[in-house]
């Protein structure tokens, strides 16, 4: 009974995990679509409330993982060491990497209600925001697939690698098209 309450928490938790990283994905995209402060502050709580449900995720994620794994033996192999650094990779990313960006986000937000909405769209665009979400839901997903195919070194490394390498392939595709947007704007 422990076991399945333990995989029933396991999978709820990376459920929640990419919950969150969907409402914050929604909530930055709503921001910068916004174009009152009124229309921004909503995103911006739903932005804010993100932090809370992906601790609880994570924290759920992690003792049922070990407790799943310590029962099986798996907690030595190599794809849960792959595991365990794309896991610490993400909380840097979401953590010391992307908190001055969220801090400066939710600063903007205590402009004066008259405000412009500008300074929180401007704070939304950063692109360190957009970067810890993406690395965060490549990883993630990367984890996931290590987990069900639970591969050895060499193959774990190479699907990091590959993450790494969406990672990089969608913050270019993305860059390119929002210059060409702006240019094809000014015809």
């Amino acid at each position: 009974m422990i076991r399945s309450l333990m995989l029933f928490a396991h999978v709820v938790g990376v459920l929640g995990l990419f919950v969150g990283l969907g409402l914050e994905w929604i909530g930055l995209d709503g921001m910068r679509r916004s174009r009152t402060r009124a229309e921004a502050l909503p995103w911006l709580r739903l932005v804010a409330s993100v932090p809370r449900l992906s601790g609880m995720a994570l924290a759920a994620i992690v003792v049922s993982g070990v407790y799943l794994g310590a029962r099986i033996g798996a907690l030595g192999n190599d794809w849960m060491r792959a595991s365990y650094g794309a896991l610490l990779l993400m909380a840097i990313v979401s953590g010391p990497v992307a908190r001055s960006a969220m801090r400066a986000l939710k600063n903007a937000a205590d402009v004066p209600a008259d405000g412009p909405v500008s300074t929180l769209r401007t704070a939304a665009f950063n692109p360190i925001l957009r970067l810890s979400l993406r690395v965060r839901i490549a990883f993630g997903l990367a984890i996931l697939f290590l987990m069900i195919a639970k591969p050895d070194a060499g193959e774990s490394l190479l699907v990091l690698a590959l993450a790494s390498m969406g990672t990089i392939a969608t913050s270019i595709t993305t860059r390119t098209t929002r210059s060409t947007t702006a240019v094809q704007g000014y015809r």
